[in-house]
């Protein structure tokens, strides 16, 4: 952890954070909640409706994920969420996507390797598995539990794979490849680091090493003043302005969706600080076991303060060839609302999300982002669990 003076001058205190937004704090008002309780009951229908037989979602839109092990956890853990005087959960159809998560789950405790040709993101779905079986699981889940807890664990990039303190990634996980070379890391980000720990988290892992190294990797992605590793890509000895904010990857450089900004200052040129991001940092942060008052915390709740936009992620240029504050609409609404709920904070967000939101909605009850094919927010089915999980904070 690091002292509280470290940083001061760009963090404020918690506590005057939410002051701010103090006279926000009103909580969903009954117009807001009539409507999203009208989004979410049509997408939920539309996702239930969208089960397959065998108690999978198979995507429909992207062939590599036809087989079901990525999108099956991710939309049952947003649908397990709602409320129930929302939408009555089908008892059935839930226990049919369990023992099809059940029966995914290879031996050493991974999901999404059934398929030797076509990974379907191991780490990361092995993670919203986790969760689900944690949460809902049954008590014959136990020792598939224990199993993917060591799986997950094992995975981190630490001295038991071969990475040492000074590397970039060290305390990160990966996709989770199978074949990698030694020493090599592969697809390495924010995004796999946060549902990793939020997943080891909720299941007890009980070796505080792997909170702590993972504090490591975020301090580096945070362009933290403490950090001694130098910063992918920066020339010389300076260090880049830290400004509370997260960037998403410091190996796979083209996927840093705000790219590169010089700081006028003096300081030096570094991966800029964007809305997603930095969601997923604040909250990878808890998960990793810092108080809500650290001043890493502090600071990241500052930076998403000062850039509120929910129409789009702040901090990605607009101009870019790849469009990314287009691509990535609706993670972005999803994490801004998470971040929220975690702390509590109320306001004129949860009226802007729904009005973003029911317009979009489809007869069908579902979702899809025209620019979303880079993010695969093109396939309604990853798009309308989004917004399942943003009206599930909305009416938190």
């Amino acid at each position: 952890m690091d002292g509280a003076s470290v940083g001061a001058q760009h963090a404020v205190p918690l506590l005057v954070f939410l002051l701010c937004l103090s006279s926000l704090r009103c909580g969903a008002t009954k117009r807001d909640a009539l409507q999203a309780e009208a989004i979410l009951r049509n997408a939920c229908t539309y996702l239930w409706n969208k089960q397959s037989a065998d108690g999978g979602w198979h995507s429909e839109t992207h062939g590599i994920l036809r087989g079901g092990q990525a999108w099956t956890p991710f939309v049952l853990s947003a649908l397990l969420e709602v409320p129930d005087d929302v939408y009555t959960k089908p008892e059935l159809k839930i226990e049919r996507a369990l023992d099809f998560i059940r029966t995914s789950v290879n031996a050493e405790g991974v999901l999404g390797v059934s398929d030797p040709d076509v990974l379907e993101y191991p780490n990361y779905t092995t993670a919203y598995a986790l969760r689900v079986l944690v949460k809902h699981g049954a008590a014959r889940d136990k020792l598939l539990i224990e199993k993917m807890k060591k799986y997950l664990a094992s995975q981190q990039f630490v001295e038991q794979r071969g990475f040492r303190p000074d590397d970039l990634v060290y305390g990160s996980w990966g996709f989770g490849e199978t074949n990698l070379p030694p020493h090599t890391p592969g697809f390495v980000d924010i995004s796999h680091a946060r549902r990793i720990l939020e997943a080891l988290r909720e299941a007890k892992h009980g070796d505080q090493r792997t909170f702590d190294n993972a504090q490591d990797f975020l301090r580096l992605l945070q362009k933290h003043p403490t950090e001694s590793r130098t910063q992918p890509g920066v020339d010389g000895t300076g260090k880049p302005r830290y400004d509370g904010g997260f960037y998403f990857s410091p190996v796979v450089l083209a996927r840093n969706k705000g790219g590169r900004e010089t700081d006028s200052t003096g300081g030096e040129s570094a991966y800029r600080s964007y809305a997603t991001a930095t969601c997923d940092g604040v909250l990878a942060l808890l998960a990793a076991g810092l108080p809500r008052d650290d001043n890493r915390i502090q600071a990241a709740l500052q930076w998403l303060h000062e850039y509120p936009a929910l129409d789009r992620p702040q901090g990605i240029p607009g101009d870019a060839a790849e469009q990314w504050h287009k691509v990535m609409f609706y993670y972005h609404l999803l994490v801004r609302s998470e971040m929220y709920a975690a702390f509590g904070i109320q306001g004129e967000w949860r009226s802007e999300m729904v009005d973003l939101l029911e317009s979009r909605q489809r007869e069908d009850g579902s979702f899809s982002n025209p620019y979303g094919e880079l993010n695969k927010e093109d396939d309604p089915l990853l798009a309308t669990a989004m917004v399942v999980g943003t009206m599930v904070n909305v009416l938190r």
